[in-house]
């Protein structure tokens, strides 16, 4: 973290951090139910499963990319930061979207 920033600078990065973060991890979620969706269609032939295998690798991919920015993002603020911006500022993030 930048160390002339205020702390009130520091929480408003770490919202648009975290709300990025969130947006990552919503990404992931869609291209994996998508994939999914791919695998109700009836009478699957092997182009369509491709097309299955592509877009679960693109979710796999888009969650490893989620996973890696929240790794940094905890690298980066300090726990009581992270605790700060979680309670006053941060948005709620839901499991489902």
């Amino acid at each position: 973290m930048n160390g002339t920033m205020t702390s009130d600078q520091a929480i408003a990065c770490l919202n648009l951090a975290l709300e990025r973060n969130k947006e990552l991890f919503s990404e992931a979620y869609h291209l994996s139910h998508a994939a999914l969706d791919l695998l109700d269609q009836p009478h699957m032939d092997v182009e369509q499963f491709m097309q299955y295998q592509k877009k679960r690798r693109q979710a796999d991919l888009k969650y490893l990319e989620a996973i890696e920015h929240l790794r940094l993002i905890m690298a980066e603020y300090p726990v009581h930061l992270l605790s700060a911006g979680h309670s006053t500022h941060q948005p709620q993030v839901s499991a489902e979207e």
